[in-house]
């Protein structure tokens, strides 16, 4: 799990399963994240994805980034490891091929090991959140693929196995209590409610062709970075549905759009800081003017003052 504030986790093609794992790394962590934490998650992963590369053999200034589709001669990459900067001088094979270009170090070291590297925004899928009236008119030369997201159902989550079926819970429930560490004589009453979500994602691209190219796109970086998303706080994430394949001319540029659906399970966590148990009051109101378990009503008793503690029930049968 990462550290709040820090990148998340990267996927990665090594195999991870092996003998000496420690138990804790393949446990989801205790984290809990929201609906909003989904998104982005997914805005941080998807900078990570479009940057991952791996050297070629055909020579040290050979590099691939299968997953970046936009590759052009003079675009930056940025080494955010080293704090390099390079220039892409040549595209050996295009985006859907292998991605692989040559770069040119100018002067600074080229990456290796475990660098990150991080493509130009212009050259990187644009994520956000509804389809937004800054980028209607955008000319088609200037166009970037985009993601749109927005949220399709969200209702109180089910304490059953299906998605949306009841029983669900309607309000939040105590998850726990626990000593508050800070202030003696406290405690904090952790209290959470699940939630149960759709989220949209409309693939919007200039050509129907490319589209399709981007909701498949799409799908295998939704896949290879589920785990990592679930690691940091999200109890489940499925896929839902993709939706009828349209086209749209509302604007100055016909799109094409592929739509597809996620489920996200989330947990709306919570505390509530209360004081310890100091006294217990208890106040006693006999509905009649002897003790209970008195069988005579003709017999009068005075009432006692307030604080006495006689035993009353005796179940006492007068004669």
């Amino acid at each position: 799990m990462s550290n709040p504030g820090q990148p998340l986790e990267s996927y990665t093609d090594r195999p991870i399963l092996t003998p000496n794992t420690p138990r804790n790394f393949m446990r989801r962590e205790d984290r809990n994240a929201s609906l909003n934490d989904a998104t982005t998650y997914i805005y941080q992963s998807l900078i990570d994805f479009q940057g991952k590369w791996y050297s070629s053999s055909r020579g040290p200034s050979y590099f691939a980034f299968p997953n970046a589709r936009y590759l052009a001669v003079g675009d930056k990459i940025m080494n955010i490891t080293t704090n390099a900067t390079y220039l892409i001088a040549a595209v050996v094979t295009p985006q859907g091929q292998g991605g692989l270009v040559t770069l040119n170090a100018q002067g600074a070291v080229m990456p290796t090991g475990e660098d990150v590297l991080v493509l130009e925004e212009r050259n990187t899928v644009n994520f956000q959140s509804s389809y937004s009236r800054l980028i209607q008119d955008v000319p088609v030369a200037l166009w970037r693929d985009t993601v749109v997201y927005r949220v399709k159902r969200r209702e109180p989550g089910t304490v059953s196995k299906h998605a949306f079926e009841p029983p669900v819970e309607l309000r939040p429930r105590q998850r726990e209590i626990r000593p508050d560490p800070i202030h003696p004589g406290y405690h904090d009453r952790i209290m959470g409610q699940w939630f149960d979500n759709i989220i949209q994602f409309d693939c919007w691209s200039v050509l129907n062709n490319r589209a399709d190219d981007l909701i498949e796109w799409f799908e295998d970086f939704m896949s290879k970075y589920t785990w990592v998303w679930e690691k940091n706080g999200i109890n489940k994430i499925l896929y839902w549905m993709r939706n009828t394949d349209t086209e749209s001319s509302e604007w100055r540029n016909d799109l094409a759009v592929r739509t597809v659906n996620y489920y996200f399970r989330t947990e709306k966590v919570f505390t509530i800081k209360e004081h310890d148990f100091r006294q217990i009051s208890i106040y006693l109101e006999l509905g009649l003017p002897y003790p209970s378990g008195v069988y005579n009503p003709g017999i009068q008793y005075e009432a006692q003052p307030s604080g006495y503690l006689g035993i009353q029930d005796q179940g006492l049968l007068i004669p």
